[in-house]
């Protein structure tokens, strides 16, 4: 009866247009459907289960509900982006799963109606929806365009984008706000009278896209956000060869410099597109690294002081910790993104606790974890076969095993005691300790040596 009575007033307040400023968020894809395929699987039957993909989404989105999650971002990959993958040989095998550039209402899979359904389903369970674009091919031989080739693409894939924007705005009431194009941005230091093709093309497509945002949104309009790049200030590690002394994985803190020097070209090169002062509705960045303390330097740096940028304007779309150990078989120690390494289950509820009362200190209230359910099976798949090393990284960021009999990880409890607002307790945040090659990174009170075990 509460959860009725909680739907009803989220739609009564969608229809109103009141958006929480706090957003507890996740990136979501069913179980053995992740990122791309869940649209692309969405009206067939799950071969583990026999369930159709789309009832399974629906069942999870009720639990997300429950556990005090009230919005899911969602990536909505092109095709041309994984035409691109696949002639860099990132994948093996093509991956059709993306949505028809420049027409996503052609698209494979009936997926075109599947979002449609998607967002609707959300809606249902007073779940706001967080669509983020993605077309990598935007770089494609950008440094030799002319200004006037550069201004076409922009179009072009603002007319792509487009096609989202305006039915979705019309038929639903619970669009969060929409994400600019992925790892898109501006040059830091150039003039805009003069712009480097990157901050022409950024501008160009982000004044397009708020423009169409408005011109569908009667009155009701959603933010857009836009990417801000934090470089890791660390040693890279992720190479597999790499050798990485037993001991703390310190100094992980990324660039809050970049990161304000990128956010103050943003706003000279809009003010100067529209004429007036202006600046990004907001801002997304990722949080990945071994020491949270390090992380939660980062955002303080990045949001506080000279050409701060304020922390209710930055969106966490991605932040998490890998935890093959104790979820496959084959679990190998890896390093990915600015140090970002692979734990065990407990690990990652440590980590992640840690990481919640950062965000809490540094006054940080839009994010959204990277992701519900581990994806071992999609990244050691014929498609994109990847090695045992990445599969540990990559397919083992869930809060929920991949085996649904497993049910979900420590960190679920974790992060449900935190979004469900209950006492959530932040001890001292702990260090990230490296052992063996064939042992999982594991955390210890700062200064202890990590027991042997």
């Amino acid at each position: 009866m509460r959860l009725l009575v909680t739907i009803v007033l989220f739609i009564t307040s969608a229809h109103g247009a009141t958006r929480p400023q706090e957003w507890k968020a996740i990136n979501y894809a069913p179980r053995g459907h992740p990122y791309f395929r869940m649209l692309y699987d969405w009206f067939s039957k799950d071969a583990a289960t026999g369930r159709e993909v789309r009832a399974m989404a629906d069942a999870d989105l009720a639990i997300l509900r429950r556990s005090g999650f009230n919005a899911v971002h969602l990536y909505l990959w092109d095709q041309p982006t994984f035409d691109d993958l696949y002639r860099k040989q990132t994948s093996r095998i093509p991956e059709t799963s993306g949505f028809a550039y420049p027409d996503p209402a052609l698209s494979a899979g009936r997926q075109w109606e599947a979002l449609d359904e998607f967002i609707g389903m959300a809606e249902k369970h007073g779940i706001w929806v967080i669509p983020h674009f993605v077309h990598t091919p935007f770089n494609a031989n950008l440094d030799s365009l002319s200004g006037a080739q550069t201004e076409q693409r922009a179009d072009e894939i603002a007319a792509w984008a487009g096609r989202f924007i305006s039915p979705l705005s019309k038929l639903h009431k619970n669009i969060l706000a929409w994400g600019a194009l992925y790892a898109l941005e501006p040059a830091l230091d150039d003039r805009p009278e003069n712009p480097n093709n990157y901050s022409l093309l950024w501008r160009k497509l982000y004044v397009a896209l708020k423009r169409k945002i408005e011109a569908e949104s009667a009155g009701d309009e959603a933010p857009l956000f836009t990417f801000l790049y934090l470089p890791s200030k660390g040693r890279n590690i992720s190479a597999g060869d790499v050798q990485v002394p037993a001991g703390a994985l310190e100094g992980y803190e990324l660039d809050a410099l970049i990161g304000k020097r990128l956010f103050a070209s943003m706003k000279r090169h809009l003010s100067y597109e529209l004429g007036r002062a202006a600046e990004p509705d907001l801002v997304y960045t990722y949080l990945f690294g071994p020491d949270t303390t390090s992380l939660e330097l980062s955002i303080r740096a990045l949001t506080t002081g000279r050409d701060a940028v304020p922390a209710g304007r930055v969106f966490l779309a991605e932040y998490g910790i890998s935890s093959p150990f104790g979820a496959y078989d084959r679990a190998t120690r890896a390093f990915g993104e600015n140090g970002s390494p692979t734990t065990d289950l407990e690990g990652q509820a440590v980590w992640l606790r840690q990481c919640l009362c950062a965000l809490r200190a540094t006054g940080i209230t839009k994010s959204a974890y990277w992701t519900l359910y581990d994806a071992a099976s999609l990244w050691s798949s014929p498609t994109w076969s990847m090695p045992e090393q990445q599969v540990s990284l990559n397919g083992h960021w869930g809060l929920g095993f991949e085996d649904a009999a497993r049910g979900f990880k420590p960190a679920w409890e974790t992060i449900r005691a935190f979004q469900g607002g209950q006492p959530f307790a932040c001890p001292e945040a702990r260090a990230a300790i490296a052992g063996a090659r064939d042992q999982p990174v594991r955390f210890a009170p700062r200064g202890a040596q990590l027991a042997k075990r």
